[in-house]
């Protein structure tokens, strides 16, 4: 890991499927750059799922990855709680 990074996104998952997020958007500059910040995450699950056999290629995970995404964002199965906390 390079010296100079810091975490700006932390997210916990529970054994009840509940999680929590802590994000630091200090460095994040504006939706288009948060956009950019999830294409990068995604193709990092994307090949970490195929890597450990969870998918059959970063492709396939990343259009199934897609597809819900959509899904969840046109009819969302929960919605997030929460405020700025400093």
């Amino acid at each position: 890991m390079r010296q100079d990074a810091s975490p700006f996104f932390v997210a916990f998952l529970a054994d009840d499927g509940d999680v929590t997020v802590h994000i630091d958007t200090g460095v994040i500059e504006s939706g288009s750059h948060a956009g950019i910040l999830l294409a990068d995450f995604s193709r990092h699950m994307a090949i970490a799922l195929a890597q450990t056999g969870k998918a059959t290629s970063p492709d396939a995970a990343l259009n199934e990855m897609l597809g819900l995404f959509q899904a969840e964002i046109n009819n969302p199965t929960d919605t997030p709680r929460g405020g700025i906390a400093n």
